[in-house]
Parts: structure tokens; sequence; C-alpha cells
């Protein structure tokens, strides 16, 4: 494998960089107010759309962190600053919300929401807790035992193996789906996911992957048999990250991460031996500080930029090998 010069350029030459995109060329052209980010094979990725912006309304947002799809594909993002999560169709058109908090609390911060069924699952950093509720937004109970968690940050579901991931400062903790802790727990504390990890996604294939702030990198762990493979590493480059937040799989089993650090978003094939596949969206397309992202069934990703108080829906292309 060719070595990678840690001498990175300039983020406005990574455009033109021989490892900018898959045929190693790139260019960008402006469309119907949008950016559109083409490879010289015309695999195209763009802001498609966006929704929401700064206010306490419906279909507003005050610092949004997390986000997931149910199986009927609505989006579901914690919209930490407001105090609730708000459900939306696959289009972005507001359709309930329900506060998170709950009796006893005299403030909540949802972060992180992941769905079961019909229920919601959501992770509430300042009181070190993890809240159900029923699918009219009832509050239920807590998930998992009683204070066992430090500010959990994310979480993720696999519906295939029945296991539930969820993030906090102290690394990564494994349930199963009734809240049981699992023995994985200790595969992951044995992997050293270490302090900083933010956000966890389940690809169906018994893997947990964790972005890791302080690493700047994501990480990959087996439930049998603990930590595989790292992708990133920091820098400016192309298929480098600086402080990643969100990430997610797609239904090809491609990683997307919210490269926060650097304002973009990058996909990653992890059977590629190189592993970067290609950047999705850029500073370019207005993206300010990514959070939260997940792929919708219909192969877009979904956006949440904090910083912004909006969520973006991006188009994706194919990704040939």
């Amino acid at each position: 494998m060719q070595e990678v010069s840690d001498e990175l350029p300039p983020l406005k030459q990574l455009a033109s960089h021989p490892y900018g995109t898959l045929d190693r060329r790139v260019q960008f052209a402006k469309k119907d107010s949008a950016i559109a980010v083409f490879d010289t094979k015309q695999h195209t990725s763009r802001i498609s759309q966006h929704f929401g912006q700064f206010g306490r309304d419906d279909g507003e947002f005050y610092r949004p962190a997390g986000v997931a799809v149910s199986n009927l594909g609505e989006i579901h993002v914690a919209d930490t600053g407001n105090q609730r999560i708000q459900v939306f169709d696959n289009n972005g058109v507001f359709l309930r919300s329900f506060t998170t908090r709950i009796n006893g609390y005299t403030q909540s911060c949802p972060t992180g929401v992941a769905v079961v069924g019909n229920m919601f699952l959501v992770t509430d950093p300042v009181n070190n807790a993890v809240n159900m509720f029923d699918f009219r937004g009832k509050f239920t109970g807590h998930f998992g035992e009683d204070s066992i968690f430090e500010r959990p940050a994310s979480i993720a579901v696999d519906r295939t193996y029945g296991v539930v991931a969820i993030s906090d400062q102290l690394g990564v903790r494994v349930f199963s789906a009734k809240g049981e802790r699992s023995e994985a727990e200790d595969i992951m504390t044995a992997g050293h996911v270490g302090p900083m990890a933010n956000e966890v996604a389940c690809n169906g294939r018994g893997e947990i992957l964790v972005s890791c702030w302080y690493d700047h990198c994501v990480k990959v762990y087996d439930l049998n048999s603990g930590f595989k493979t790292r992708i990133g590493g920091r820098g400016e480059w192309l298929g480098r990250l600086e402080r990643p937040r969100g990430v997610g799989v797609d239904k090809q089993g491609k990683i997307v991460v919210s490269d926060a650090g650097n304002r973009r978003v990058q996909l990653f094939d992890p059977r590629d031996r190189l592993g970067f596949c290609r950047l999705v969206a850029a500073p370019a397309d207005g993206l300010r500080e990514p959070y939260g992202v997940q792929a919708l069934f219909d192969g877009r990703f979904v956006v949440v930029d904090n910083a912004l108080s909006k969520v973006f829906s991006v188009s994706k292309s194919r990704c040939e090998p």
C-alpha cells in the first residue's frame, strides 16, 4: 500500500487532490440553488433539501443532535435545546413531537434517540438516564439498571441481534433489547473504546461502530471477538477525520460519518482496502457542524447540523468498487 504523507494540503485544495474522489478528480457545480458535487464518472452527491430553522415552534430546532429512522421511514430528531423529540416524514414534513422533560426533572437534554418497535429510547446526559417512551410520547420508564450511566450520549439498536448499544463518558455499554446488560460489554471495555466515545451505530452484522472524538476515528467492534478495526485518523485529508460525531450505516454496509471538525460528511466502504469511498457533503454545501447522520431507505442520508439548527437531506449515488 502506498504511504500517505502526513503533510496535509489546505482544505480548499482537497477538491482537486489526487485522493479526492473515487476516480481521483472532482468538480463543483452550482445547480438549482444547491451545490452539486460530481466526480468525473458523474456520480452525484448533493444537498437535495433541508428542513427546520432555529426556533421553538413545530418543525424548528434549538441545537439538535441525534437522529433515528424508523421502519416506516419516519425521521426522529433529538431537539436538544427544546427538550423534545420531533418526528418528520421522509420528505421533512412535520408530523408530531413529544417532550422529554418528565416528572422529577427540572430540565432534560435529549441527545440520542432510537426506535425499537413502537418504543422510543432517548439518552439524557444531564440526568444520567436512558428514558423510554411509547409511540404516543408517554414516558414509560428507564432503560437499563439505575445509576449505571455517566452522561449517556448516543444509542443504537441492532434488530438482527437484539442488542442496544449506548455510549457514555466511560465508553460503550451493550444491553439486550429488554435492558439487561450483555456480556459483550466486557468485550467493548477490553477493546479500549476509551472516553469521548460520541455516537454509536449497529450494522446488523453483529458489529458496533463507535465514533471516537478524542482519537479522531471510528472504531469497529465485533460482539463476539471485540475490537476489529478502525477507520480514519486525524487530519483534513479525505479519508481522515477531525472530531467525528455521528455515524451510520446504509443498506450496502457502507459507513457514513459526520466529520464535524472538518465540516463535512464522508462515506467509507469497509470492504475496500483503502476504506475511504467518497465525499458526501462539504462546507460548500452549507454544512457548519454536522452531528447525527442516518441512511434513509431510498439511499439518501439525513444529516443534523447542530450549529445551524437544520436537518439536511443528501442524495447519494452508488459507489462502484
